[in-house]
């Protein structure tokens, strides 16, 4: 995925986020304005009004795990799987995998850490500034995120607390990174081997069943934008360079 795609894959999640928040808060008012509930007395009208907004903010929640989970695993892609903010040397945008450059022991932390902040910039646009998310690992090795923290509503006089129950299954293997590097070296090792006057086709990348490589050779390096598709996330791609002795 090229740079402007994946910023406007971002914009894009954003404004879906809002969007759906505006969408469920007009559902709402059709639904008070329809019910013969709610013209029987303010009490009745309360607890429809509370449930509600409850359903709306457990929904919202949701949408903003999913689109902060995607658009994380593109900018951790983008950047090779480094830490965030880490100095590391780049070709044309891509991160030269070599020495300390290179995706972190702990991508899930590293996932986390930059999952947080977009997740916590809906929440503040949204007014859930007591909400924050916290990450483990299940047996099966998938990264899981949950909600903590309580909602308070009011309405009037009333006031109402509650815990959100979101649970996201993030469906992606952090295992890809190493994969991807153990191929990569394969492609470049065997092309290396080859007689000078062979020309680069790194055929092995290329005929991938698993992943599929997008091929640049760039002076003394290789860039790789290496994707694999997921059913609940589409293509994520993790782009990188690794030096080539031609």
């Amino acid at each position: 995925m090229n740079k402007n795609g994946s910023v406007f894959l971002a914009f894009f999640s954003v404004v879906a986020v809002f969007a759906f928040v505006v969408f469920v808060s007009m559902n709402k008012e059709m639904v008070l304005k329809g019910s013969s509930i709610a013209n029987t007395g303010e009490i009745p009208e309360t607890v429809i009004n509370i449930t509600l907004e409850e359903e709306e903010i457990e929904l919202f929640l949701k949408k903003a795990m999913e689109y902060s989970s995607f658009n994380t695993l593109i900018e951790l892609g983008n950047d090779g799987g480094i830490l965030k903010n880490q100095n590391c040397e780049r070709i044309n945008g891509y991160v030269i995998w070599k020495d300390d450059c290179i995706f972190s022991d702990n991508l899930e932390a590293n996932f986390f850490e930059r999952f947080s902040i977009l997740f916590d910039g809906y929440l503040k646009e949204y007014g859930l500034d007591k909400i924050t998310a916290e990450w483990n690992v299940d047996e099966n090795n998938k990264l899981i995120l949950e909600t903590i923290g309580i909602v308070e509503l009011n309405n009037g006089e009333d006031k109402y607390g509650f815990e959100p129950d979101n649970r996201y299954l993030l469906d992606y293997n952090f295992g890809d990174y190493n994969e991807i590097l153990r191929r990569a070296k394969k492609c470049i090792k065997d092309e290396e081997l080859k007689e000078s006057s062979r020309n680069s086709l790194f055929e092995d990348c290329r005929t991938d069943k698993d992943f599929k490589f997008g091929i640049i050779v760039e002076d003394k390096y290789v860039l790789f934008d290496v994707s694999k598709p997921y059913s609940h996330l589409g293509n994520v791609n993790v782009k990188f360079a690794l030096q080539y002795n031609q």
